[in-house]
């Protein structure tokens, strides 16, 4: 007899059961294919309707997603100083009412990081943006800005890093390696020649090709071509008499042919005019979107501004589509573009949700901190008043609008929220300890920030009770600069005059304390000719992120030596700027007559005296340099230059110097500056240490953009190969000839 028994199927034969039942997993949810493979196959499953609801966006700061696939929107934030809060108070971004609620870390600005001609301090802030981002469940930041600063009233110079391409280039790569490390999409803005916020949505800029080339898009094309970018933010402005976001020349000729970007294109907030010539041109994705964008572009004070956007709907989409006005594949590429970036920064596989340690942590401050410290440039210094003398200084005034509060950074879409910044004063008086006696007089109200003492009998009387401050004290430490609804996004300043009664508080304090220090808080330079005869030491602190007051105890008292470098030439009037002269333009058109001779390539090939050079700041150390080698004499095209030299530290304490390493056609059949930065260094010292740096020049640091030709020649001839502490201080020189 058989007996059979009845056995249970196990769980992992019902598992394969079920799955060779069920539908295959589809190619663009299977991780282990390529990239291009998964957008492919995505981009082919999705409707026409689907695509052109793509191009636009959902919200305020999100995209649109595509539910039926399981296509995520972008979460976005600004930045790039910090995570800034897409929340708020207004019914557009559907956020609650009150103060906002996101609070994160804030980093020096742009120019306090140009300042410290650091690629690593640019990387540090990259990766710790990106990090309170994912942290905050958001997947883009808005930046990094590699603007250059054309002129020095910009209203967002503080945002960019300098007035160098080379410069912004090198920082601005590590930026966005950063925070593309951490996955986090980053959009290198605003592409290009956004130099000016005066009709910003206006104007029109007639710049010349080899000045695009040389000048203003560098930055953007390392971003492309060395950090991969994964997107970029076309400008407001028109150049050559297109919107950027219209401009084929720009975004499929130059970034998308020439340079090879496989990202996307994202509209600046409000930076499209149109349907067909957009899309056409390679503008992918339009933010901002949904009813939010329709009610803020209904607002009387974003028509006045000359906003416009809700041009790539999809209903507008599909009408052009239909018409003709714009073929199946435009819309196709843009997509496939968008969903590329979307795979690799992992939006499929590992979406970003809130939660999570990385605000606010004790290692973001620490860089935050870092980052200032570094940034911070000694401008003058006589009579060695700083670093303070233990022995010497047993009181000291802390006088100035900027004194007791923390100006972290300027105004607009950059601002972020931290929860306990630094201000100077708390910072002094932490570092002073009980051995230090800390006297506070605010001597000036910021102007604008309480009318009540703009009165002139009030600013007479707060003067006074600076000074009486300032006459008991053995050093006076005056903080002046512009505050965030001075210097902003929006709006140029009208002047580099710093804000109303400061420079008749500095002469006050300067005259009742000879060791008066003034400190410039700042995102540009400042004019200071009336006083500087007058004060035996000044700073620039600029913009300094939330612990800029720590950063400035650690320089004042000594702790650290100030090792900033000018990123901008400060000229002593506005007049000396070449770029002024078509500043801001006439009739909606400004002519950019200057070409090429931007900042220090203005003021050295001219010989205008500037009040401080580009690349200049003083260090409590000493350095010699010395042993130039330019190991070949001779090269022929394609070759590289090999370059060195010894830096030594001849002071008594560790210090660092940023060595600075230029390049001079001697004989071009073009004009050329007499000067353009090639390479850099940074190099940290102790007392009596030497070190030998070594730079490598390729043809890229010999070239110039030929109209003639269309393309980027390096001549032959003789070079000069300029070492030196500044563009003004140059202390060894070189050469070598490029032959045919």
């Amino acid at each position: 007899m058989i007996n059979y028994t009845r056995v249970a199927p196990s769980l992992g034969l019902i598992a394969l059961l079920v799955t060779s039942c069920s539908a295959p997993v589809p190619p663009y949810k299977n991780a282990a294919l390529p990239v291009e493979d998964r957008v492919k196959d995505l981009v082919g499953r999705m409707t026409v309707e689907e695509k052109a609801a793509m191009l636009g966006g959902g919200s305020w700061m999100e995209s649109t997603p595509v539910p039926r696939l399981g296509i995520p929107s972008i979460k976005m934030a600004d930045g790039p100083l910090g995570v800034r809060s897409w929340a708020g108070s207004s019914a557009i971004t559907n956020a609650q009412k009150g103060p906002a609620a996101i609070v994160t870390t804030v980093f020096p600005s742009g120019t306090a990081v140009g300042a410290t001609w650091n690629p690593e301090i640019a990387e540090k802030q990259g990766r710790a943006v990106a990090q309170e981002a994912k942290a905050l469940g958001r997947d883009m930041v808005l930046g990094p800005t590699v603007n250059i600063q054309r002129v020095p009233i910009w209203g967002r110079n503080f945002e960019g890093y300098g007035e160098d391409p080379y410069l912004a280039a090198r920082l601005g790569v590590a930026y966005i390696n950063g925070m593309q490390a951490e996955k986090v999409i980053p959009s290198v803005k605003h592409y290009a020649a956004n130099n000016q916020e005066f009709e910003r949505h206006r104007i029109d800029e007639t710049i010349s090709e080899r000045a695009l080339r040389e000048i203003y898009l560098p930055a953007f094309e390392a971003a492309v071509k060395e950090a991969k970018v994964w997107a970029v933010m076309n400008a407001y402005n028109k150049v050559n008499g297109l919107y950027c976001a219209e401009s084929p020349f720009l975004l499929k000729d130059v970034l998308k042919k020439d340079w090879g970007f496989q990202g996307f294109v994202i509209s600046d907030w409000g930076s499209t005019y149109s349907t067909a010539p957009t899309v056409r041109a390679g503008m992918d994705l339009e933010m901002p979107g949904g009813e939010a964008a329709r009610r803020w572009l209904a607002l009387p004070a974003t028509q006045k501004d000359g906003n416009d956007g809700a041009r790539l709907t999809q209903e507008k989409v599909l009408a052009e589509l239909k018409a003709g006005a714009i073929q199946q594949a435009d819309i196709d590429d843009s997509v496939s573009r968008i969903l590329r970036v979307m795979f690799q920064a992992g939006l499929f596989d590992s979406p970003k949700t809130a939660g999570g340690p990385a605000v606010m942590t004790p290692e973001h401050r620490a860089a935050a901190r870092e980052a200032s410290l570094q940034s911070i440039v000694l401008l003058k210094n006589d009579r060695g008043v700083l670093p303070f003398d233990a022995a010497k200084i047993h009181r000291i005034a802390v006088i100035g609008p900027a004194a007791a509060v923390a100006i972290t950074g300027g105004g607009g879409s950059s601002r972020v929220r931290p929860t306990d910044p630094v201000a100077p004063l708390d910072g002094i008086r932490q570092r002073a300890g009980s051995g230090v006696e800390v006297d506070y007089a605010l001597g000036v109200s910021m102007e604008g920030a309480d009318p009540a003492k703009d009165a002139p009998a009030e600013q007479a009387k707060l003067r006074q009770e600076a000074v009486a401050a300032a006459s008991k004290a053995d050093a006076a430490v005056v903080m002046v600069g512009y505050s965030n609804s001075l210097e902003s996004e929006g709006f140029d300043r009208k002047s580099m005059d710093l804000p109303a009664g400061q420079d008749a508080l500095i002469q006050a304090v300067a005259a009742a304390n000879r060791n008066t220090v003034v400190v410039i808080v700042a995102g540009a330079p400042v004019q200071v000719g009336r006083w500087i005869g007058r004060t035996p030491a000044v700073v620039d602190l600029w913009f300094p992120g939330q612990e800029g007051g720590h950063a400035l105890a650690d320089v004042l008292f000594g702790d650290a030596s100030p090792s900033g470098k000018l990123p901008m030439s400060w000229p002593k009037e506005l007049a000396d700027v070449a770029a002024m002269a078509s500043y801001p333009g006439k009739d909606l058109r400004t002519e950019y007559k200057e070409g090429v001779y931007v900042g220090y390539r203005h003021f050295d090939t001219h010989n205008v005296t500037p009040q401080f050079p580009f690349g200049y700041g003083l260090s409590y150390a000493k350095f010699d340099y010395s042993g130039l080698k330019v190991a070949q004499s001779k090269i022929k095209a394609g070759e590289t230059v090999d370059v060195s030299l010894d830096v030594k530290n001849s002071g008594s304490r560790e210090a660092a110097e940023v060595v600075e390493l230029y390049v001079h056609d001697v004989k071009a059949s073009i004009d050329r500056p007499a000067k353009e930065l090639k390479g850099f260094r940074r190099v940290a010292l102790k007392a009596g240490e030497s070190k030998t740096l070594s730079f490598r020049l390729d043809a890229s640091a010999l070239s110039f953009w030929s109209p003639e030709k269309k393309a980027w020649v390096a001549e032959p001839g003789a070079f000069e190969v300029l070492v030196g502490a500044s563009s003004r201080d140059i202390r060894l020189k070189g050469g070598f000839e490029l032959t045919e």
